[in-house]
């Protein structure tokens, strides 16, 4: 089942160890969740959809999901209101939390 939630994203300056460009489209990127820091359920891709473009903070709100969400072994119990999470690529670029689940 594809478990997608709203969540607020800020994106790192290049002075925090992010990047200086940030995206302004829909993308996929590594995710790691504040309980699985570790990676014990492996390492998976999330799929960001901008409800708007990142505004001059370098925050936004989008919805949020899994990129291969209908596997078996998919963590989609790690989508949940008040989730934590880190996107990365060679580096954290950004930095977001889960609010709510949609149905």
């Amino acid at each position: 089942m594809k478990t997608i939630g709203t969540v607020k994203i800020y994106f790192l300056t290049a002075e925090e160890g992010g990047q200086s460009i940030i995206p302004v489209g829909n993308f996929s990127i590594p995710i790691i969740f504040e309980e699985d820091r570790e990676l014990i359920n492996g390492s998976w891709s999330a799929v960001i959809e901008f409800h708007k473009t990142p505004n001059t903070q370098r925050e936004t709100t989008a919805d949020l999901y899994l990129a291969f969400y209908e596997k078996e072994e998919a963590p989609n119990h790690l989508i949940k209101p008040g989730m934590k999470f880190e996107l990365t690529t060679n580096r954290v670029i950004a930095r977001g939390i889960i609010e709510t689940l949609k149905n």
